[in-house]
């Protein structure tokens, strides 16, 4: 089957959500900035969004709630306590960091080559529609995608990792799931979810993660530019 369509994550795919995250953590929390591992705990932080971010979906949590609850547990989970207010100060901080954000360099040659060869290029991220839009906005990435394929959860209603998500993408931009490829960072959001909607799926494991189930993507690469021949050999 052909491939027509090249969907990406947003955070930590086409650009570093790490860097606004470790300087946030640094200038909120230098005395534990000094001794951790940066890195794992982002990571942590992460998978913690991921789950929080079903309760959010479903309205049992808000989102403030939420942004509070990701970093108090991923330091719990590295046994470090903080109060919630530290985790707003964190929080304010990281917010801050994230309106100087860069794409990773690769991306603009990246979707360029993928537009030449004829197909479509789009965006399905996880958050709120606005402070979403802004970043790919600040990031110049409206020069690249057109603003009918960027999907924002908050605005289409179901957010990753529920394959719905994807079905309702599928359906907007009139493809069978197969012609469809979906890359992003986070296995269960960017792997099994669009695998299970019938897409398939590329792992940009750039922070060397473990997969959490037996799903078996078409690939898993830690350099974006890796994609370009992928889509080749798939067309």
């Amino acid at each position: 089957m052909t491939i027509k369509a090249i969907f990406f994550d947003l955070d930590d795919t086409l650009h570093d959500h790490l860097y606004p995250f470790s300087k946030a953590f640094k200038d909120t929390f230098p005395f534990l900035y000094e001794y951790m591992d940066v890195t794992s705990l982002y990571k942590k932080f992460r998978d913690f969004s991921d789950l929080l971010w079903k309760q959010y979906s479903s309205q049992q949590l808000t989102l403030e709630e939420l942004r509070i609850a990701r970093i108090v547990m991923a330091l719990e989970y590295f046994q470090k306590s903080i109060t919630n207010e530290q985790a707003r100060r964190f929080q304010t901080q990281y917010e801050i960091n994230s309106g100087s954000l860069q794409l990773f360099t690769e991306v603009p040659k990246l979707i360029n080559e993928i537009k030449t060869q004829g197909k479509l290029v789009g965006i399905i991220t996880n958050g709120p529609v606005q402070h979403q839009f802004n970043k790919i906005n600040s990031l110049g990435l409206t020069s690249y995608v057109s603003r009918d394929h960027i999907f924002i959860s908050d605005e289409v209603g179901v957010a990753k990792p529920n394959k719905q998500i994807f079905q309702h993408v599928a359906q907007k931009v009139n493809m069978i799931p197969s012609e469809i490829i979906y890359i992003g960072d986070s296995w269960p959001n960017d792997v099994v979810a669009p695998m299970e909607a019938g897409w398939k799926a590329i792992w940009y494991n750039h922070r060397k993660r473990l997969p959490d189930t037996g799903h078996k993507p078409m690939a898993e690469i830690n350099q974006l530019l890796s994609i370009i021949d992928i889509v080749k050999e798939e067309s």
